[in-house]
């Protein structure tokens, strides 16, 4: 148990200073331009060497998120981008950074080679992760924005439309993320647009009517000012494809865009198809449309115009060819196919939600209630755990044990309040999880004295990690949280065997009584 699997909450310091909100809100903006020309790796560079100077947890998650998106289309880079994000999400115990790296790699251009049911378990722990999210957790609506995309990657479109308008509701309070906005609304309403596509291909039908008004009304609905002028003609074109499909009860169909030079040129000639009373003229239309199509990006819409052009060459045959038997047949097949999908991710998803549900209950009994981080309770379950595992592989490794004491706590009290010294202690301990991996634990073992079990055997480098966590202790911004307020903290470390863990920590308490007796605010060994 890592100190993320004990923490299935958001949690953080109630006071962030002036200087990490920036931080914060310039690794955001990175999001927006990471697969741009604009992108400046250097920036991330920066910004994560300040957050762990500083212990920003959130700021390292999002530059991780950043880089991760920057790389998204090389292959030898990205699985290692994601593998760190999805660490460092569990460790720090910050679950929507955990759905949103879960669902991130379970859409098409992240799964690769893994098996398709562990991905989809994968997903569907992002979706039950989710439902029980903090509302006001900065970056839930981009966990809801990768599961929405693994869900079309899989054509399944309630659950894709469930998760955009999820991501909708966290970003329409959010001024930083209009220009998301219209990029999700957008997003949205091609969705609508494949899905009805995806039910014409079947024939006409009473249904159509209803997705049909579906689909116009979330074009008619993205908000033409937040998205690129170069986008504003593509909802012109979903509209006419829409209304020639589904059209309108009304009759009044929206005029007919000229779509010529654009990415979406092959719509308006798949919309004529369905308007022209020539036969011949539709099929010639179609027949410009199918050259150009490109068939892996946008199946549905290549799929509905060979149908199209199956049901105009009957009407001109004046009976059912076997050709458009063929296409109606298969596209039943297809259908049953995505129902069958949606079904067995169903299934997982209620699978998850139980195992999410006992686990939570387990949990809550290892955690401590103002840090978020383990308990004595969580520390002894964990220690078990290894022992076990180590037992079963028939050897006993060596571990890093680190004791934390905040120097001069009860004068904190005394002189600040108990409200100040219960969040210095959030702090802290949001501190020690910059510095663990998700092998490791953070304990808070009582009082102002923490517990770090570090799945390492190296005692420089934990010294070095140590050495680097009392630094941004010592550097933090503690005014911030009261005036004349300053914190350091001394710690103590050593390293054994994890069957021997009382002398383990014997000796790390020694290191830690060094630390003291030398004035404290250091690091002994």
């Amino acid at each position: 148990m890592s100190s993320g699997a004990a923490t299935r909450t958001q949690r953080g310091s109630r006071a962030h200073t002036v200087e990490h909100h920036g931080a914060f809100e310039l690794a955001r903006s990175q999001i927006r331009i990471s697969q741009t020309p604009d992108y400046d790796p250097g920036v991330i560079t920066d910004l994560q060497a300040r957050a762990m100077d500083h212990g920003w947890v959130d700021v390292l998650l999002v530059t991780d998120y950043v880089r991760l998106l920057a790389s998204e289309n090389d292959p030898d880079e990205a699985p290692a981008r994601h593998a760190a994000l999805l660490e460092r999400a569990r460790a720090s115990g910050d679950i929507v950074f955990e759905a949103l790296a879960l669902g991130q790699g379970a859409t098409a251009v992240m799964w690769g080679d893994r098996a398709r049911l562990d991905v989809d378990r994968d997903l569907a722990r992002a979706t039950v992760l989710l439902r029980d999210a903090p509302q006001g957790h900065k970056m839930l609506g981009s966990a809801h924005v990768e599961c929405a995309t693994a869900y079309l990657d899989r054509d399944m479109w309630d659950l894709a439309l469930e998760h955009t308008s999820e991501a909708a509701a966290q970003w329409e309070t959010d001024e930083h993320d209009l220009e998301r906005m219209g990029t999700l609304l957008y997003n949205r309403a091609e969705i609508h647009l494949r899905r009805l596509c995806v039910l014409r291909q079947s024939g006409p039908a009473a249904e159509l009517v209803e997705f049909g008004d579906r689909a116009r009304f979330a074009a008619q609905h993205v908000p033409i000012e937040q998205i690129p002028e170069s986008w504003r003609i593509d909802v012109h074109i979903f509209e006419n494809l829409v209304d020639a499909i589904a059209p309108p009860e009304t009759g009044l169909s929206r005029e007919m865009a000229d779509g010529e030079g654009t990415d979406f040129a092959t719509y308006v000639a798949l919309a004529r198809s369905f308007v022209e009373p020539d036969a011949g003229e539709a099929r010639r239309f179609l027949a410009e449309a199918l050259d150009a199509w490109d068939r892996v990006r946008y199946p549905e819409l290549y799929l509905l115009a060979l149908t199209r052009d199956a049901e105009l060459e009957s009407v001109q045959l004046g009976f059912e060819t076997a050709g458009l038997r063929v296409a109606r047949e298969l596209a039943l097949r297809r259908h049953e196919a995505r129902v069958a999908g949606v079904e067995a991710m169903a299934s997982l998803i209620r699978e998850e939600q139980m195992l999410s549900e006992h686990a939570r209950l387990r949990v809550e009994a290892e955690l401590d209630a103002l840090t978020g981080v383990a308990n004595r309770r969580g520390l002894a379950g964990h220690v078990d755990a290894l022992t076990d595992r180590v037992r079963g592989l028939g050897r006993d490794p060596e571990m890093a044990l680190v004791l934390v004491d905040v120097d001069h706590f009860k004068g904190v009290n005394d002189t600040f309040g108990h409200d100040v010294g219960d969040e210095v202690l959030v702090r802290v301990a949001n501190a020690l999880r910059t510095v663990v991996r998700e092998t490791d634990l953070v304990v808070r073992w009582g009082g102002d004295e923490f517990i770090l079990l570090l799945d390492t055997d190296d005692l420089p480098a934990a010294t070095r990690r140590c050495r680097s966590l009392a630094r941004g202790i010592r550097g933090d911004h503690w005014d911030d949280l009261a005036p004349g307020l300053s914190v350091t903290v001394s710690i103590g470390l050593a390293v054994g065997k994890i069957s021997a863990l009382d002398d383990l920590r014997d000796a790390a308490d020694r290191a830690l009584y060094r630390v003291k007796a030398a004035g404290r605010d250091g690091v002994a060994t």
